[in-house]
């Protein structure tokens, strides 16, 4: 890190940390203006931390086989059936393919698109990677040409073509679907994950009303996708006023609006929402919020790839990356670890900001100083500037729920409060 502040920790030598500190160290950070500023937030030493990641990974893994054992299985439908109600209803064309969710992007459908004219597509079916399973919508994507990837949190959704192009589709994971269409690999290849999906894709001529149309043949749709569709329709989903979702992830909604403020719901699902925020960082900004949870998604330690279920606030810098305070089920308030998952690695730091069950279901304030957690997660060079605020929810490695609530978060320097909620 250079010059700068001083870190005391065991992971360094200190000796001075007795058995009292075994979960928590604090750090003693001198700042430019001689004043200390502590923050709590540490990395265990690397055997005693590949032991705890071995014990947790394994009742992770027990766990994850009895879960399996347990899920309801996936209906299964009839593709080319589905297909031939979509052509009855007025689609130009519709097609039907099973395709394999180990297989890397891009599968083609063998139908091309107009610009103005409606995809839809509908997809049904559940992969896994080891212990860790999914159902089709959470990482399913399409793309019409060279456009932007589309996905929903569902079994159907739709998209209208603006330049013309093949319909191809893809499971996602374990790549990471970036801005320009492609999608990224990482440590995990896709030829690890197992399963096969039923996907149906239609393209409808410009101009039809395609809602219409689905109604016109819903009681001959025996998977019941049809009328799910128009569900959707009838019902569409966007992230809350002031906050867009993560581009790197499929499309989620489990973030809402609420009466206390904003409030996060998952189901075996994950999402992300961001809102944009323009603060310089100094040594004298902290990071405020009030926030009340109702259920952790994870009842183990979720420094591992296998339980990496949570919910928290982040700030992302300019820099690109984020430092995000989580509520654990059971690492110490203090922790602090590299995000273990394939492309967040690079970019994303966790520390723990409150953990175990105690205080859930009641509303608690939570405050840390951010160049100081920087420095402990992060180190290296301070960043400029926040360019956005993070409410984080993740509730798939376990296939678990997870429910909280958010009535604050602001940036604090001095005089001067930046309020994000």
């Amino acid at each position: 890190m250079g010059p700068g502040p001083h870190l005391c920790s065991r992971q360094h030598g200190c000796s001075q940390a007795g058995p009292a500190d075994r979960h928590k160290l604090d750090f003693d950070l001198v700042v430019g203006d001689s004043r200390a500023v502590t923050a709590a937030a540490f990395r265990e030493p690397r055997l005693r931390r590949g032991r705890g990641q071995l014990a947790t990974g394994l009742r992770a893994l027990l766990a994850g086989i009895a879960r399996g054992r347990s899920l309801e299985p996936v209906v299964s439908i009839d593709g080319p059936a589905l297909a031939a109600v979509l052509r009855d209803a007025g689609a130009r064309d519709a097609r039907a393919l099973e395709l394999k969710a180990g297989r890397p992007p891009w599968t083609s459908t063998g139908l091309r698109a107009e610009p103005g004219e409606e995809v839809t597509w509908m997809v049904r079916g559940r992969a896994s990677l080891g212990v860790t399973r999914f159902d089709a919508p959470s990482t399913f994507g399409l793309r019409i040409g060279d456009g932007a990837i589309q996905s929903m949190p569902a079994e159907s959704g739709a998209a209208v073509t603006v330049t013309a192009g093949e319909v191809r589709v893809t499971n996602l994971f374990p790549g990471e679907p970036l801005e320009d269409g492609s999608v990224a690999l990482d440590r995990t290849p896709f030829w690890l994950v197992r399963g096969t999906w039923t996907v149906v894709v239609a393209t409808w001529p410009e101009g039809l009303d395609v809602a219409d149309a689905l109604r016109a043949v819903q009681t001959r749709d025996s998977t019941g996708l049809c009328e799910a569709e128009l569900g959707r329709r009838a019902a569409p989903l966007e992230p809350p006023a002031g906050w867009d979702l993560h581009p790197r992830l499929p499309r989620s909604h489990v973030h809402h609006r609420c009466v206390d403020g904003l409030r996060t719901e998952l189901d075996r699902t994950v999402g992300i929402v961001r809102t944009p925020v323009d603060v310089p960082v100094t040594d004298t900004l902290r990071l405020r919020w009030t926030w009340r949870v109702d259920s952790l998604p994870s009842e183990l330690p979720e420094d591992t790839l296998l339980t990496h279920d949570y919910v928290s606030v982040a700030l992302e810098f300019d820099d690109g990356k984020d430092v995000t305070w989580q509520w654990s089920a059971a690492l110490p308030v203090g922790f602090t670890y590299t995000c273990p998952l394939d492309h967040w690695r690079h970019r994303e730091f966790h520390i723990v900001a409150r953990s175990g069950t105690d205080d859930l279901g009641r509303w608690v304030d939570d405050e840390r100083a951010v160049l100081a957690d920087h420095r402990v997660a992060i180190g290296g060079p301070a960043p400029a500037r926040i360019v956005r605020a993070w409410l984080i929810g993740v509730a798939v490695f376990q296939g678990g729920a997870g429910r909280a609530a958010y009535r604050s978060l602001e940036l604090v320097d001095g005089d001067v409060v930046t309020t994000v909620i």
